[in-house]
């Protein structure tokens, strides 16, 4: 693994390889991809960055997240905590 890659500061998109998360995918059933690009979005319904999923519901959505690494990465962990308490999945 190539240590400058992981710690650079270049992009802060990271997408998860397809393998993972199709094993995941086959126990939760996700439905909402809610911090995805056109290229990697892992669902059917998706938020892109200007759509930003951080102001968008999820409610009643199994949600697969895999949030852009940095400075933003407390507000996904608050967003996803906070639709949990609320009644998403």
């Amino acid at each position: 693994m190539n240590n400058d890659v992981i710690f650079s500061s270049k992009s802060n998109e990271w997408a998860t390889p397809q393998d993972l998360f199709d094993k995941l995918n086959e126990e939760f059933k996700f439905t909402l991809d809610p911090c995805a690009t056109h290229e990697n979005a892992k669902c059917g319904k998706y938020y892109t960055i200007e759509e930003d999923g951080l102001k968008q519901s999820w409610k009643g959505e199994i949600v697969f997240c895999n949030p852009p690494y940095g400075r933003e990465i407390s507000q996904w962990v608050e967003k996803s905590y906070k639709e949990s308490v609320r009644g998403g999945h």
